[in-house]
């Protein structure tokens, strides 16, 4: 078993040393010999024979010595016309949407009995404020009812309500979610 799998790697072996001296031979044979042996006092040098491209049909820049001339690639500014669009597959541009909900701030944090709310509201809309476990159950609801636009301050007696821990408040508007963690002592 063993001779089977050594004679392949051997013969591998044997043939690449015969390629690595066959190649390494040919490349002294092409080279002109001007070295002298007898005479160790000379300076020795080797004659690098130069080498020329004698192929008839050439690329122009080896003809000319490297002069190659191109022009320098400029990239042209993209104009985008606001027609183009509808014109593209795919789902078109929307209106930049402002955000409804804005300045969340509960105070004081950790919390004690009272919780004040603050926010900002950009339009009417239906307001949801829950308070949620750490595992996203819902433990109370402290407002669910249509606000005015503009800034609103809310306070909440949550003393009987929440046990001491950590606990999340999630703002709903129409379809925003903002969620900020309290702490209750």
């Amino acid at each position: 078993m063993i001779k089977r799998y050594a004679a392949p790697n051997f013969l591998k072996l044997c043939s690449i040393i015969i390629l690595f001296m066959v190649s390494s031979g040919d490349l002294h044979a092409s080279l002109p010999k001007t070295r002298n042996l007898r005479d160790t006092t000379k300076t020795q040098s080797v004659a690098v024979p130069k080498i020329n491209d004698t192929r008839k049909e050439k690329p122009a820049f080896l003809k000319n010595k490297l002069k190659v001339g191109f022009a320098p690639f400029k990239p042209e500014a993209i104009k985008i016309n606001k027609q183009s669009h509808s014109s593209l597959p795919g789902p078109k541009p929307q209106a930049f949407e402002e955000k409804i909900l804005t300045d969340v701030k509960i105070y004081p944090n950790p919390v004690g009995e009272h919780i004040n709310l603050n926010y900002f509201v950009s339009k009417d809309v239906n307001m949801t404020i829950k308070v949620m476990d750490f595992l996203g159950n819902e433990v109370t609801t402290l407002l669910s009812q249509r606000v005015r636009s503009g800034e609103q301050n809310n306070s909440f007696n949550v003393g009987a309500k929440l046990k001491s821990g950590m606990y999340f408040v999630r703002f709903v508007a129409a379809n925003e979610t903002v969620v900020k963690r309290i702490s209750v002592l």
